[in-house]
C-alpha cells in the first residue's frame, strides 16, 4: 500500500520536473486538449493548461493487500508550462494535496503532502504527513505466513540543494512514524504478541544524480539515487539502527524502435534494534511486498521495449533478486551468505500507450509473475520509481 501510494506521489514529482515551456506547447499545439492534430487521444492540451486543482486516480493492484484505489487531490501552484530560470531550466510548478486510498482487505492511507521548487530550482522541497492502517502478512525465516496489521501516523521532510548548475543533489531529509503493530496467526487470528509501540525516527542524507531525456518515460540517460537513514535516541527514535539504499537506473537506446534498460538496488539495514517490519524487501512486479525480507536485498532488472508506431510500444521485462543476512529481529534462523539465499525470479510482458506526447507520458499495464504469484499493475509512467 505504501508502495503504491509512493508510486503516485512520484509520479505527481516527475510530472512536474518534465514541464515544457509555453513556447514548445505554442510550436506543437495540439487540436484540444484530449486529441492530438492527428486525432490521436492525448492530455498534452489539457496537462499544459491545467491550475489550480487536479484530480489524480490512484488505482492499486498490489498483491499483497489486494485491490483498491483512492485518489490525490492536488493543487498546482503554476502550470505545468514552466517558467524559465536564469539557467535556461524550466521551473517546474509547486504543489500540495491530499491523498486517501483503500483496499479490498481493509488497508487505508489517508494524508497531505507539499512538493516545492524554491531560487530558480536550486532548492527543493518534500513534505508528506500520512496516517496508514495497513494489513498484510508477514513472512518467517521458515517461510510461516503471520499476519500483521501497522498503524503508523508519518512525517516526512526533505531539503535538496542543487550542486552549482550540474544534475546534482544533495541534501538532508527527517523521517517520524509512530507505529502500533499487531501480529495474528494467519489461520485463526490468535494474538501471537501484544500491541506493540514504537518510535522510529531518523535523519536522513541524500545524493541524487539525474541524466534521463525524460523523467516520466525515459528513453536514455541515467538516475542514481543514494540515501542514508540514521535511527538514533538523539533524533527523536526508540531505536537505533541504519539504513541504506542505493539504486541505479540505465536507460540505453538500442536503436531508435528498441531500448534494453537496466535497474539496479542494494538496500541494507544495520543494527540489532531494526524493527523486522523496517528490514529491506524484494520489490518486483509479480513479488508481494514484504514476501522475502532480509538484512541486505540485491536486486537486478532488465527491460526490453519495441516501438510498434509512435503511440504503441511492447515490453518484457525481467529480474532476478536476493534477499540474505539476517532476515529479521524475530527470526530465530541463522544468517544467510548471498550464495545460500534463495533467488527471487520475476518476469512478464506489457504495453505502454504514450497519452501525453508533449510530457513524454506513457501509460499502460504490465502482467507479471514470481517464484510466489502473479499480478497486473495499471502503470502511469515508468515502472522504475526514483526520487
Amino acid at each position: 500500500m505504501q508502495q503504491s501510494v509512493k508510486q503516485v506521489l512520484v509520479f505527481l514529482f516527475l510530472l512536474s520536473t518534465t514541464s515544457v515551456n509555453a513556447q514548445e506547447i505554442e510550436e506543437n499545439n495540439t487540436s484540444s486538449a484530449f486529441f492530438s492534430k492527428e486525432g490521436d487521444f492525448d492530455v498534452s492540451g489539457y496537462l499544459s493548461e491545467a491550475y489550480g486543482f487536479l484530480p489524480v486516480p490512484i488505482l492499486i493492484t498490489e498483491p499483497a493487500i489486494g485491490y483498491g484505489g483512492g485518489a490525490a487531490i492536488v493543487f498546482l501552484h503554476d502550470k505545468f508550462v514552466g517558467r524559465k530560470g536564469a539557467s535556461g531550466r524550466n521551473i517546474p510548478p509547486s504543489m500540495s494535496g491530499v491523498i486517501f486510498a483503500a483496499t479490498e482487505n481493509e488497508t487505508k492511507i489517508a494524508g497531505a503532502f507539499h512538493v516545492g521548487y524554491y531560487m530558480e530550482d536550486t532548492l527543493r522541497t518534500q513534505t508528506f504527513v500520512m496516517a496508514t492502517n495497513i494489513n498484510i502478512n508477514f513472512y518467517t525465516a521458515q517461510n510461516r505466513a503471520i499476519f500483521m496489521n501497522l498503524e503508523t501516523p508519518v512525517a516526512y521532510q526533505s531539503l535538496k540543494k542543487r550542486v552549482y548548475e550540474s544534475d546534482v543533489f544533495l541534501g538532508l531529509s527527517y523521517l517520524y512514524a509512530s507505529t502500533e503493530l499487531s501480529l495474528n496467526q494467519i489461520e485463526d487470528k490468535d494474538v501471537l504478541l501484544p500491541t506493540l509501540k514504537s518510535t522510529n525516527a531518523a535523519l536522513g542524507l541524500i545524493l541524487d544524480y539525474d541524466s534521463r531525456d525524460n523523467a516520466l518515460s525515459p528513453s536514455k540517460g541515467m538516475l542514481f539515487n543514494a540515501r542514508a537513514n540514521l535511527f538514533d535516541e538523539s533524533v527523536g527514535s526508540d531505536n537505533d539502527f541504519q539504513k541504506y539504499f542505493l539504486q541505479e537506473l540505465l536507460y540505453v537506446p538500442l536503436t531508435p524502435k528498441i531500448n534494453l534498460d537496466h535497474r539496479f538496488i542494494y538496500d541494507s539495514i544495520k543494527g540489532d534494534d531494526a524493527p523486522f517490519y523496517m528490514y529491506p524487501a524484494v520489490n518486483m512486479r509479480g513479488v508481494p511486498a514484504l514476501r522475502y525480507q532480509g538484512e541486505n536485498v540485491a536486486l537486478y532488472e532488465a527491460q526490453l521495449s519495441y516501438a510498434f508506431t509512435k503511440r504503441w510500444t511492447g515490453v518484457l521485462f525481467g529480474g532476478v533478486s536476493r534477499a540474505y543476512g539476517a532476515t529479521s529481529s524475530l527470526s530465530i534462523a541463522p544468517e544467510l551468505s548471498f550464495s545460500d539465499a534463495p533467488t527471487v525470479v520475476s518476469k512478464g510482458l506489457g504495453f505502454r500507450y504514450l497519452i501525453a506526447e508533449k510530457f513524454g507520458l506513457r501509460v499502460g499495464v504490465d502482467i507479471a509473475q514470481s517464484n510466489d504469484d502473479s499480478a497486473f499493475y495499471i502503470q502511469f509512467g515508468t515502472a522504475w520509481m526514483g526520487l
